[in-house]
């Protein structure tokens, strides 16, 4: 059985606005694209110390506290891939200072939620890009389970999020 990926991404919010990243990845062969910083959880990383480290490494903000958002679980061709734990938090200090080991995060700005959103949905993979959306819209913590069956990408969902021991209190819901 091929081992299940685990990843974490964060929602940084300031002044009302959103924190994403503009990356690109050579394997994929896609023009940049904008995301939030996420990235895989390292081995002895629970998903918000491997949440935090991304933060930090695609743009140099520092996560106070983190609060649950939304969970993923992803299938493809019947068979369970990856998980992920994405969190939000509001960060005091809104300077970018990008540190990418991997060489693939381009920049990274603040947007509004509006503008947030409608970059989102340029992005090329559902499971990050459907639930953020989803998020910024409606605030609401879900678990999201993503199928993709011959290159189609269907989902499902439930409610309300459950970190599974690694994290606290609910999200608190924008201001």
């Amino acid at each position: 059985m091929p081992e299940i990926q685990r990843y974490a991404g964060v929602l940084a919010r300031h002044a009302n606005r959103i924190a994403l990243i503009r990356e690109r990845y050579e394997e994929w062969n896609l023009p940049p694209y904008w995301s939030p910083p996420s990235g895989a959880v390292e081995p002895g990383e629970t998903p918000p110390t491997g949440a935090r480290r991304e933060l930090q490494e695609e743009s140099g903000l520092h996560a106070p506290t983190l609060h649950l958002a939304w969970t993923t679980r992803v299938e493809v061709d019947g068979t369970l891939t990856s998980r992920s734990w994405n969190y939000v938090t509001d960060v005091d200090d809104p300077t970018f200072a990008i540190n990418d080991p991997d060489n693939s995060v381009l920049e990274a700005r603040w947007f509004t939620y509006a503008d947030a959103i409608e970059a989102l949905k340029n992005m090329p993979y559902p499971p990050i890009a459907v639930p953020a959306i989803h998020y910024l819209t409606n605030g609401t913590q879900l678990n999201w389970h993503f199928t993709q069956t011959n290159n189609t990408w269907t989902w499902t969902l439930t409610a309300p999020a459950r970190a599974d021991a690694y994290d606290g209190p609910a999200v608190p819901p924008r201001s």
